[in-house]
């Protein structure tokens, strides 16, 4: 029995091995040593699963991949720079914020490239001109302590946050951040309209400025319950392969954004073909199975996460990134100014 599933195993791997591109394989290899830079906003503990993976499987054909984490302003920033300058130092783009990605395909400052695993992906993961592709995606919900926070307090709404009870007891994502943040500007907004953060203000909530700051309040017991993300929830919380540590996740029944982490490969950058051979290594199963894990979810249509999780068990929000982008400016100005009153 063990040599069968070893059998199987090693047939699948070889079968999503063989769909890489030969010819840029080899032309990657010969480009800078074969080193290929990613520039992600992704978590540390993603950046570790992914160059591990890689390396390991792009050994034999000299390829390796270096992933530099910067935050998603700052690398866009950066990027800009750099294009000006005509010095690119990234060779693929990695952040969660799809407008962005269709501000800059519409620039031209993108190079397409289709994956060959794009047919293997929901629809809502792709774009028609190949500048981008959603590699992965994380819930955005309600997170709370356990030790604090039981019985009929665990929250089940977004309203939940609304309730007098817990003034001065909930953590909130500061509107002016952006990329993740604005996914939860835009939710509320969408969801409820601006008199969501009108009254949420009553509560006296602390404008965090990361979610990582929440999840750490949350855990420490000075917030009881705030605005989390899966990859920061499924990391240290209780569920298969967690710590134990005292947060839990709370579904809204209105549902939550799926934050979507995106990957183009840059244009100019110094080696391109390397670029392209990690998009389509990260589409591919074995990539998916390195990158959906711990939190993050998979669009793929035969796979979700490592964990076994079913998006369609999951009530989610998939916004139009378009959409989003539209009123960016416009909400995340008038939900700061309701929240701190300048």
């Amino acid at each position: 029995m063990r040599k069968t599933i070893a059998a199987v195993v090693l047939a699948a791997f070889s079968l999503g091995a063989a769909a890489q591109d030969a010819r840029l394989i080899k032309e990657a290899a010969s480009t800078r040593g074969g080193e290929i830079i990613v520039q992600s906003a992704l978590f540390e503990s993603l950046a570790q699963q992914i160059t591990r993976a890689f390396n390991e499987q792009f050994k034999k054909d000299r390829l390796t991949v270096k992933v530099v984490r910067i935050q998603t302003g700052q690398q866009a920033n950066l990027y800009d720079q750099e294009l000006r300058a005509g010095r690119v130092s990234g060779d693929v783009m990695f952040m969660v914020d799809p407008g962005l990605f269709l501000k800059l395909a519409r620039e031209n400052k993108l190079t397409p490239h289709c994956s060959p695993h794009q047919k293997d992906y929901r629809p809502e993961a792709l774009q028609k001109d190949c500048t981008h592709i959603h590699v992965t995606a994380y819930y955005q919900y309600i997170s709370y302590n356990p030790e604090i926070v039981k019985g009929g307090d665990v929250p089940t709404s977004w309203r939940d946050l609304l309730d007098p009870k817990w003034k001065g007891k909930i953590s909130i994502p500061d509107p002016k951040v952006g990329g993740g943040h604005y996914y939860f500007v835009f939710t509320m907004y969408k969801l409820f309209g601006k008199e969501w953060f009108e009254k949420v203000r009553a509560n006296d909530p602390l404008l965090t400025q990361s979610h990582g700051v929440t999840h750490n309040q949350i855990m420490s017991g000075e917030r009881h319950m705030g605005v989390n993300i899966s990859v920061l929830n499924r990391r240290d919380g209780p569920y298969p392969g967690g710590k134990g540590a005292p947060v839990r996740e709370a579904f809204p029944k209105e549902g939550g954004a799926l934050l979507a982490g995106s990957m183009a490969v840059t244009k100019g950058g110094p080696n391109p073909a390397g670029g392209k051979v990690f998009i389509e290594w990260a589409t591919s199963l074995e990539g998916q199975k390195a990158i959906n894990r711990l939190g993050h979810f998979s669009l793929r249509k035969d796979f979700t996460s490592i964990e076994g999780d079913d998006l369609s068990k999951i009530k989610y929000h998939w916004w139009d990134a378009e959409e989003m982008d539209k009123f960016r400016d416009q909400w995340t100005a008038e939900s700061q100014k309701i929240l701190t009153g300048n």
